[in-house]
């Protein structure tokens, strides 16, 4: 199993099935909050759905397209969010996304945990770029970027795509160059 140990409170379990239970749980208890700024929280959530998602980024793994994490705390026991990292080994670039409970809101747990997925990525998978994507409007998520270091490069208008609406992206880059200098 991967795990990624982010501090003495996080660490960053790889999604499997065996855990599509408890995020489908965690999804449902904050769809609403997240289908704000993620559309496919617009759409009903399934324990298959769930299982399927998780699959399909479990072979995304195994091409070395995506590292799809649950953040845990207790040593791995108490699955909280998710961060992950979609990669195109092609160009060497990636773009990190996450989410977290609203019970863990406001620790700094996003922040350390898109950390030490990024640092990683930097370190051991030869990224040059990460970039991060989010609505103008999502602050939550624009102050995390902001806490790691990335640059805000522009303004995608109409990018994230809603049933009803479109969101402008701001969206924020950070090479492996400046990481290494912060």
């Amino acid at each position: 199993m991967f795990q990624l140990p982010v501090d003495n409170e996080i660490s960053l379990v790889l999604a499997e099935e065996r855990y599509a239970s408890v995020v489908l749980d965690l999804v449902l208890r904050n769809q609403r909050r997240l289908a704000r700024w993620e559309p496919w929280a617009e759409q009903p959530q399934t324990l298959d759905g769930t299982r399927a998602v998780i699959r399909s980024a479990l072979e995304d793994f195994v091409r070395g397209r995506q590292i799809s994490t649950i953040i845990a705390l207790d040593h791995g026991q108490l699955l909280i969010g998710r961060c992950g990292l979609r990669i195109n080994p092609y160009a060497g670039t990636g773009d990190v996304g996450y989410w977290i409970d609203s019970e863990y809101e406001g620790r700094g747990i996003v922040t350390r945990s898109a950390r030490a997925l990024v640092s990683s990525a930097f370190a051991e998978l030869g990224v040059s770029r990460v970039e991060l994507r989010t609505s103008i409007d999502n602050r939550r998520s624009r102050a995390v970027a902001e806490r790691l270091g990335f640059r805000l490069d522009g303004t995608l208008p109409g990018a994230l795509r809603f049933a009803a609406r479109s969101d402008d992206v701001a969206l924020y880059t950070v090479t492996a160059a400046d990481w290494r200098r912060d």
